[in-house]
């Protein structure tokens, strides 16, 4: 097996063993993030009062981004030396590394419903019944399905918007056989400084990712088996060792 028989470029932050794994399939991989993640400030979750409100013990909490569940743990369940724990959270998120992030938040939570899109995590918690509303951890770029989908169903969404997405557009020198894309934006921000060479293959890590990367471009889009890094890496590999097949 060839090192570096392929040359890909991944438009988010991958794990050192991720690239490992793609190297040993002799699948060279460049990181660049073109999205950067800033954390704000939401006063409805500053201050104990505020925060035993939001997390009161019948609440249903709802992430959509790993992201979410990081910037929750890191600036407001830790405040002015104070540690919040929060005891068995009814969680609903989407499934991969959202559901995975926020099990690292909170080791007890109650997984209520998971889907790997918004729009049908929506359908699983309304099919729950008798939630009359849900916090929704979330970024100041999110998609609309789930809380329009909620909000007709009756559930109120109380909306936390705790960081944000900056495109960090960067150009790339280099003409790569594909590049993997976790996002929408990352998307965007990609293509507003860079052209793909039409024989690069663009990998999407879910349907709204691949949507909109058919609004841009004609070149060939794989989307990933699962909505997690080490499935869009295999999903790369597999692709490369079967290229034949794709032809």
């Amino acid at each position: 097996m060839l090192n570096d028989k392929y040359r890909i470029l991944s438009t988010r932050h991958l794990t050192d063993s991720s690239v490992a794994v793609a190297g040993e399939s002799g699948i060279h991989i460049d990181v660049q993030d073109f999205i950067q993640i800033k954390p704000l400030l939401n006063e409805a979750l500053l201050g104990e009062e505020h925060m035993a409100q939001v997390f009161r013990p019948e609440a249903v909490h709802v992430f959509t981004s790993a992201n979410a569940a990081r910037i929750l743990a890191k600036y407001y369940l830790h405040q002015d030396d104070t540690f919040y724990v929060i005891s068995e959270p009814n969680i609903c998120c989407i499934s991969g590394s959202t559901r995975k992030a926020v099990e690292n938040v909170f080791t007890d939570c109650k997984i209520l419903a998971e889907s790997p899109y918004g729009s049908e995590l929506a359908k699983a918690i309304i099919q729950i019944g008798n939630i009359p509303s849900v916090n929704f951890f979330c970024g100041n770029i999110r998609r609309n399905e789930l809380p329009d989908a909620l909000q007709k169903a009756g559930i109120e969404v109380k909306e936390f918007v705790i960081y944000e997405n900056i495109p960090a557009p960067a150009v790339t020198a280099d003409d790569y056989d594909g590049v993997l894309f976790f996002s929408p934006s990352a998307v965007k921000s990609y293509l507003s400084a860079n052209r793909l060479n039409s024989k690069t293959v663009c990998f999407a890590i879910g349907r709204t990712t691949a949507t909109e990367l058919r609004a841009h471009t004609d070149n060939k889009i794989i989307m990933s088996t699962d909505i997690s890094e080490e499935s869009m890496v295999q999903t790369a590999i597999f692709y490369f060792n079967n290229i034949n097949c794709y032809e």
